[in-house]
C-alpha cells in the first residue's frame, strides 16, 4: 500500500492511506462495513461501492494511519464514501479556538504555565544562592571555582526567570 498524496478532501487512492492529523480510528468505517472479520493485523469486508458476497476489502491501522484496499479495483475513497463518511471522518477532529475570547484564554493558559516554570526555577535557584551565602557567611568565602560557577549560573538563570515573568506583565 503506498501513501495517498493531498488533505482530506484528495487523500485516497487504489491503495488508500491517509494519515491526517492525531490517531486514526478505523472503527467508525468497520462499523458502516458489512461482513467485517478480523484477518491478521487487520480486518476483511465486502466492498460497498463495488459490491458482491466476497471480502474483497482490507482495512488496516498502521502507525496511526488508516489503510483501505480494495482487491476489486475500487478506490479506497470510494469504499469510503459509499458507506458515506469521507477520510477526515477516520481521525478525530480539531479544536481550534473559534472566537477572539478562546484565542485569548489559549495565550494566557500558555503565558501562565510559562511563569509556572520561572516560578520552578526561581525556587531551585533561590536554594543554591541560599547555599552560596551561608558557605560565604560561614566559611568565609566560596570554597572552590566550580561553587562559583554555579552560584553565577543560577544567578543568569534567575534573571531569565524574571525577564519571563516581567514580559508577561505587558
Amino acid at each position: 500500500m503506498r501513501a495517498a498524496k493531498g488533505n482530506a478532501a484528495t487523500a485516497g487512492n487504489s491503495h488508500g492511506v491517509y494519515s491526517g492529523h492525531g490517531e486514526a480510528n478505523a472503527r467508525i468505517l468497520l462499523d458502516r462495513l458489512d461482513g467485517v472479520q478480523v484477518q491478521g493485523k487487520g480486518w476483511r469486508s465486502r466492498c460497498p461501492s463495488c459490491g458482491g458476497t466476497s471480502r474483497k476489502v482490507s482495512i488496516a491501522e498502521s502507525g496511526g494511519k488508516v489503510l483501505v484496499h480494495c482487491f476489486g479495483g475500487c478506490k479506497a475513497e470510494d469504499v469510503i464514501g459509499a458507506v458515506g463518511l469521507a477520510w477526515a471522518d477516520l481521525f478525530p477532529p480539531r479544536h481550534w479556538p473559534d472566537s477572539p475570547e478562546e484565542r485569548r484564554q489559549q495565550r494566557r493558559a500558555i503565558r501562565e504555565s510559562g511563569w509556572a516554570a520561572a516560578l520552578e526555577v526561581l525556587r531551585v535557584e533561590a536554594q543554591i544562592v541560599n547555599l552560596a551565602a551561608y558557605e560565604i557567611h560561614c566559611l568565609g568565602g566560596l570554597q572552590s571555582s566550580s561553587d562559583l560557577a554555579r552560584l553565577s549560573l543560577a544567578c543568569e538563570r534567575i534573571a531569565s526567570a524574571a525577564n519571563v515573568l516581567t514580559e508577561a506583565r505587558r
